[in-house]
């Protein structure tokens, strides 16, 4: 019923989808011949019998670890919820040909920009929504679990806080994969100070954007539209927090808690908490990145992701 593997070949200029964020994509990233390996396991696994788990395990071996036993995987097989999951995700995900066009598009960004990264065999899975393993990378293969994917208001989804079901729709595949490698490429900073942790924050918000042109601003960071909107507005009254209260050479170890981890909402101690997106200090620090690319249009993203934080923010002259 479906291809058990088959390789995804993007040479056209033009993408099924409109360049949202007003930046175009160069034309020698459109114009790139890349091929992507695409394997759709959750609908393999969903379609094997019990007989079928010999050769699943002779074809797929990256699949099966040897420490399970076989008694478990035909367990799977026949459990209800994970056919119910599998379905869920059938139903979503019957056409991942959109999906395939956008993650190609995004490889070929990260050859572009980074040309010794090697490119991963893409497996998709349904798995047991485990929401803090949505994507996972190494060397030679891209984990995307779907089953985590299925829409902010899809019932699996019940009794999670909206900070963690917002993320969990189609539109955040893109993000989440970027995030992997943004993790992978950039390194965390020696300094502890505030600052430091902020930018850190930033340089994989600006290589998101770099790698995802097309992808809109508040995806990328993981923000409602609202959200997005009240952190460009109050950018400034930011700040100015910050800077009044002495954090940004602070090293306080709830600072990283308070203003750079998810949550419902960025924790100040002030009245407006309730009002206000979590992760403030990640957007923060996403605008001082983006000054320093500004005033800095020689640089690359790979000079600009490995400068240190200290004397990018010197160099950012950045004033909100």
């Amino acid at each position: 019923m479906k291809k058990i593997s088959f390789v995804f070949f993007v040479l056209c200029f033009g993408i099924l989808f409109s360049c949202q964020d007003s930046k175009q994509i160069k034309p020698e990233i459109a114009e790139m011949k890349l091929e992507v390996d695409f394997i759709r396991f959750d609908s393999i696994f969903s379609d094997a019998e019990p007989q079928d788990l010999q050769r699943l395990q002779t074809e797929y071996p990256f699949m099966f670890q040897k420490s399970i036993p076989d008694s478990l995987w035909l367990l799977k097989m026949q459990d209800s919820l994970q056919q119910e999951i599998e379905k869920e995700v059938l139903v979503t995900f019957s056409d991942f040909s959109k999906y395939q066009s956008e993650i190609t598009l995004f490889f070929k960004h990260l050859k572009y920009y980074f040309p010794n990264q090697s490119i991963p065999r893409v497996v998709t899975l349904a798995e047991y929504v485990d929401y803090k393993s949505k994507v996972v990378l190494n060397d030679e293969l891209l984990y995307i679990s779907l089953d985590n994917y299925l829409g902010q208001d899809h019932r699996f989804y019940k009794g999670f806080q909206n900070y963690i079901s917002i993320l969990q729709t189609p539109e955040q595949i893109l993000p989440d994969i970027a995030t992997q490698y943004a993790n992978k490429l950039i390194d965390f900073p020696q300094s502890r100070t505030f600052l430091s942790q902020m930018i850190y924050e930033g340089k994989k918000l600006y290589f998101k954007s770099q790698l995802l042109p097309w992808v809109e601003q508040h995806q990328l960071i993981g923000y409602s539209r609202d959200d997005f909107q009240w952190a460009k507005n109050q950018e400034f009254m930011v700040w100015q927090y910050f800077v009044e209260r002495d954090l940004l050479y602070s090293s306080q170890s709830d600072l990283r808690r308070r203003f750079l981890q998810s949550g419902s909402f960025t924790k100040f101690y002030l009245e407006i908490d309730n009002e206000t997106p979590p992760r403030l200090g990640q957007y923060i620090g996403w605008q001082i990145v983006k000054a320093y690319a500004e005033k800095h249009p020689d640089k690359s993203l790979k000079e600009i992701i490995e400068i240190p934080e200290q004397d990018l923010f010197n160099q950012s002259k950045y004033k909100p």
